[in-house]
């Protein structure tokens, strides 16, 4: 451990071999220490300490805390600002953007991001201290370590948790503002995209599997998935009626969506959809109304208002679903690896494209108020497509020389 130039204030390498600034700090009959990632956090952190050892001199001590203990009156950290995020995201006090309360799952990778990739770099960093190059490091840091992903969602989180200590005036503007992400060298990750036949011989297999069973589940399950595109959390909240599922006018009403984890009584909640654009209604093609008139019948013609895939009237995990769909796709020969629940929605987006709808017209079935971000997440070409481009572009040329 070497001294800087600094009093109080030793440079240490930690396990990984990163440089960290331990203060120290004198009160009373007691030292105070801190670690801190940053020179000017450190010097900062020291300041704040003495004035309020300056200030309590007269006061009894308090006792030493597990972690580095923090000098009263100090200003607010960046762990500060996370945690009070994640309370308020979970009472509602803090809201989306549009004014709508998050996501339980939002909450929990938000304070997942936090608490794992950016509380043990620079938690201790107060927020008035906290600079762009220090979100910049971070964000480097996490991406050279992890992936660059991981740099993008930690960046995501902390972003969110500077703006509202920026909206509470602890911050004149949010350092992340400007800050990049690392690409990556292996560039991204190829969607899969599922062909028509592709995803026929996926909706074969369940059905199949239903029978061989005695149930109804898999086959309509997955009808559903590829003919609607909803997201998984959508069609577990399906329920039967004009308000859900209604097979008398074809049309799927999307107005929850179930949480994927269990609450604290052991349920799964019921939740509003993700945002306004995924409130939505949605027309069912008629070989799938056909399929879930089927499953209807098949489960006792349960009345309007019960869920549409349940077990014993409660509402199902998430993990029959993945089962089931990986079974179809084990059965429908698919090798490792396997596509993925998910890629049903891609599916159903790109046939929608290449039947000549408009990304207006598939933003709004896949509840996206932006039809750029359809272009740009599904709008890939068949391999038809483009193995046909060639006899295209002739007929083209020729119908132009005519």
């Amino acid at each position: 451990m070497a001294r800087t130039q600094h009093p109080g204030i030793r440079e240490r390498r930690d396990a990984s071999g990163r440089i960290r600034y331990q203060v120290r700090v004198r009160r009373g009959d007691r030292i105070q220490t801190a670690t801190l990632p940053t020179l000017r956090a450190a010097l900062t952190w020291q300041a704040q300490a003495h004035e309020a050892a300056d200030g309590m001199a007269e006061q009894p001590a308090r006792p030493q805390e597990q972690r580095a203990p923090e000098p009263p009156g100090r200003a607010a950290t960046v762990e500060d600002a996370s945690r009070r995020l994640c309370r308020g995201m979970l009472d509602g006090s803090i809201r989306s953007r549009d004014g709508r309360p998050f996501k339980p799952s939002v909450v929990r990778k938000y304070e997942e991001q936090l608490r794992l990739l950016v509380l043990p770099r620079i938690g201790a960093v107060p927020l008035a201290a906290l600079t762009g190059g220090d979100c910049q490091r971070l964000v480097d840091e996490i991406a050279a370590e992890r992936t660059p992903e991981h740099g993008r969602k930690a960046l995501t989180a902390l972003r969110v948790a500077l703006r509202v200590a920026q909206r509470y005036g602890e911050l004149d503007s949010n350092p992340c503002a400007g800050v990049r992400v690392p690409v990556d060298a292996r560039g991204e990750k190829p969607a899969r995209i599922l062909t028509p036949e592709e995803a026929a011989a996926i909706l074969d297999a369940p059905e199949l599997e239903d029978v061989r069973l005695g149930r109804s589940f898999a086959g309509p399950f997955l009808s559903l998935a590829f003919g609607t595109g909803l997201r998984l959390g959508e069609l577990l909240a399906l329920r039967w009626g004009p308000d859900g599922l209604d097979l008398d006018a074809a049309i799927v009403s999307v107005r929850a969506s179930l949480d994927r984890v269990r609450d604290a009584s052991g349920a799964y909640a019921e939740l509003e959809p993700k945002s306004r654009a995924s409130r939505r209604d949605v027309p069912l093609p008629p070989e799938d109304t056909a399929r879930l008139l089927r499953h209807r019948l098949a489960t006792g013609r349960p009345p309007n208002g019960t869920l549409v895939f349940s077990k014993q009237g409660e509402a199902l995990s998430p993990v029959p679903a993945y089962r089931a769909f990986k079974r179809a796709c084990e059965a429908a020969g698919f090798s490792a690896p396997l596509p993925r629940l998910h890629d049903a929605r891609h599916g159903f987006a790109t046939h929608a494209l290449a039947a000549g709808l408009s990304a207006h017209a598939v933003a709004a079935l896949l509840g996206h108020s932006d039809a750029g971000l359809v272009l740009r997440r599904y709008g890939h070409a068949l391999p038809d497509e483009l193995a046909g481009a060639g006899m295209v572009l002739s007929a083209w040329r020729q119908a132009r020389a005519a």
